[in-house]
């Protein structure tokens, strides 16, 4: 047996003793990942992720221009784009409705058994 494969199978055995692993792998996949998802969850995720490009990334992008512009005036639009960034961030959570913290839960849970299954069954 080599470093790699020894390695790899205590792996397996740390994975297959944690609790979340063996939660994930004893829950059934929920019905609502089985099928496509609506639209309404599907704008409401991708208003979450524009909510993060527009949140720090866009910060640094105004504050590099600013600087490379000498323009310090410009910066003052950081803070209004970070708080436009948490509008977006709240109507995408409306969007998704007061069902996304279950569904994160069972989402999380489906790529753990995911994720499990491809490396223990490998």
């Amino acid at each position: 047996m080599s470093f790699r494969s020894g390695a790899r199978e205590s792996i397996r055995r740390w994975l297959r003793d944690r609790r979340l692993v063996q939660r994930a792998l004893a829950t059934p996949a929920d019905p609502m990942f089985l099928g496509r998802p609506p639209a309404r969850i599907v704008v409401g995720l991708s208003l979450l992720g524009a909510s993060y490009l527009l949140g720090w990334p866009a910060v640094i992008a105004v504050g590099t221009v600013a600087a490379w512009l000498r323009q310090p005036k410009l910066l003052l639009a950081g803070p209004v784009i970070y708080g436009v960034s948490w509008v977006v961030f709240a109507v995408g959570l409306a969007f998704i409705g007061s069902k996304s913290v279950r569904a994160g839960r069972a989402l999380g849970l489906l790529l753990v058994r995911r994720m499990a299954e491809r490396f223990l069954l490998d």
